[in-house]
């Protein structure tokens, strides 16, 4: 049974956290209602949860003000990381020597899905 669906991508670029980190979180709240993630985010005190939290309530904002407001079911249906730019320095080592430190930038894009039918959880 379809109903009316609509779909948002919300992107948000130059990510400055741990990718690893970033995706053990994901799978967690990844498929879920959107106050039930808010709840699950809100309990975790993490740098990246923090992060999670203001990014998917950034694009449910987003959501809402691309669409009339109605009580709609709004689930997140998934969320992509990919690599952005570099950031690259040189440090200072003894003895003469240079270390080359390299901090990888990310950039994640959320899918945001909305229905009318409160049943229907595809």
């Amino acid at each position: 049974m379809f109903t009316n669906q609509i779909y948002l991508y919300y992107k948000s670029n130059n990510i400055n956290y741990s990718k690893i980190k970033l995706i053990k979180l994901i799978h967690i709240i990844k498929s879920k209602h959107i106050e039930e993630i808010m709840n699950l985010l809100g309990n975790l005190k993490t740098k990246g949860a923090i992060l999670l939290k203001d990014i998917i309530l950034n694009a449910y904002k987003n959501l809402s003000r691309q669409i009339e407001y109605q009580k709609q079911n709004v689930y997140l249906k998934n969320i992509i990381i990919n690599k952005s730019r570099m950031f690259k320095k040189i440090r200072p080592a003894p003895q003469g020597r240079t270390n080359k430190i390299k901090k990888q930038f990310f950039k994640m894009i959320l899918i945001l899905k909305t229905n009318n039918n409160k049943w229907d959880k595809r």
